[in-house]
């Protein structure tokens, strides 16, 4: 393939109408609502607040109104948001909500936002989500029936029977700058005794629409398909400038059978002993550009396309193993561990001397910043990959 030029997978003909070249005019940070001119202010925790639990306050304001949190700890499960919501974090210090003091005793989720709500949460942590005795019992952290917005959260140590930390059941879930960390999906028993579910591990996208930028998707854990990620037949999913690593499953950190497009992200470090798809396994419609899936144990990426129809895309993708021929390039991109490297988010940097540094088309519509947030292109065109490399990370290698 020559750098920049699209090509045919596996015979299908090139993805056209489904996201456009650059994906132009998909939701963005900018999207994000607002509070209303004369939104209720209420602030919440143990001491000088006005309200000591959210759960009072979720039930006491109107729609529309913001929940200022203080830092510290809430325990406090099954909080049902069933009303337009925004809830923030505090700045200074975390501010963690969790469903039980460990994952180990917990028997329910941390929050469920109802069908029709809109909600904003910003700068929370989620955890020891684990539901049982009701139905789904699935999304530890959350399940979204609504339209949800999250940023600077970080989702982690949930347990479901699918979808560990997030089941996006029906809903709208667009994250930005998020973790999702250390979540399980374990998969159930069924009434004839057979183990079924297990898919998700971080997410669960069932007939959802699902918008990720610059979010990190690491150590989650799935017992059937999508260590990270399952993206369902009847949803979608939006990538930009993600890092997906460290995760584990039968097959695929991402599995996709719904539509995907991919835009700058990293693939590195999964494992699906089993599998020749241990980061990506697509079966349905997909664009994939700009991006690095490397490193990853048994193979980096299959694709077994369900659908005549359905067809897939790849620009600029960098594949450490391409046995089926399907990459713009492949080998060793040289990436350094999963690591805190600036930004809200940790990612995996281009070590010294990769060949996926200015590998990027110089005029291909990629976003204007890296995963954290800083300027892209450094060079003389844009790196593979979510990270773009400056002078000053060469310094600190």
């Amino acid at each position: 393939m020559v750098n920049g030029k699209y090509k045919r997978v596996l015979g299908f003909v090139v993805l056209l109408g489904l996201f456009g070249t650059s994906a132009a005019g998909l939701p963005g940070r900018s999207g994000m609502p607002v509070p209303p001119a004369g939104a209720v202010v209420v602030t919440v925790g143990p001491e000088r607040c006005d309200f000591t639990t959210i759960r009072e306050a979720l039930g006491a304001v109107p729609p529309g109104s913001v929940l200022e949190l203080a830092g510290g700890i809430f325990t406090e499960g099954n909080l049902l948001v069933a009303k337009d919501i925004f809830i923030r974090g505090s700045a200074d210090q975390e501010t963690v909500i969790q469903a039980k003091e460990s994952l180990q005793v917990s028997t329910e989720r941390v929050l469920w936002i109802a069908e029709g709500v809109t909600a904003v949460l910003s700068d929370l942590t989620l955890r020891h989500g684990r539901p049982s005795g009701e139905c789904p019992r699935s999304g530890g952290g959350l399940i979204n029936y609504g339209t949800l917005w999250m940023e600077r959260c970080v989702i982690s140590d949930n347990a479901g029977q699918c979808g560990g930390g997030i089941e996006n059941r029906e809903g709208f879930l667009y994250a930005f700058d998020c973790m999702i960390l250390r979540n399980e999906a374990a998969g159930g028993v069924t009434e004839d005794n057979d183990m079924s579910m297990g898919s998700g591990g971080g997410i669960k996208n069932t007939r959802g629409e699902l918008y990720l930028e610059n979010c990190t998707l690491a150590h989650n854990k799935a017992r059937k398909r999508g260590g990270a990620v399952k993206n369902c037949c009847q949803a979608s999913l939006t990538m930009r400038n993600c890092t997906v690593a460290h995760n584990i499953s039968a097959s695929g950190a991402l599995h996709s059978k719904g539509a995907l497009y991919i835009d700058h992200c990293t693939f590195a470090f999964n494992r699906a002993p089993n599998s020749y798809a241990a980061g990506i396994f697509l079966a349905s419609s997909a664009v994939v550009r700009n991006t690095i899936v490397a490193g990853n144990t048994l193979g980096d990426m299959l694709v077994e396309l369900e659908h005549p129809d359905a067809e897939v895309r790849v620009e600029n993708l960098w594949l450490g193993i391409d046995p089926a021929a399907l990459a713009t390039f492949s080998g060793d991109p040289r990436l350094g561990p999963l690591q805190d490297n600036g930004g809200y988010t940790w990612t995996c940097l281009l070590l010294p001397g990769s060949p996926a540094v200015d590998a990027g088309s110089p005029s291909d519509g990629s976003p204007p910043l890296d995963q954290r947030g800083f300027p892209r292109p450094a060079g003389k065109a844009p790196d593979l990959g979510a990270v773009e490399m400056n002078p000053e990370d060469a310094k600190d290698l």
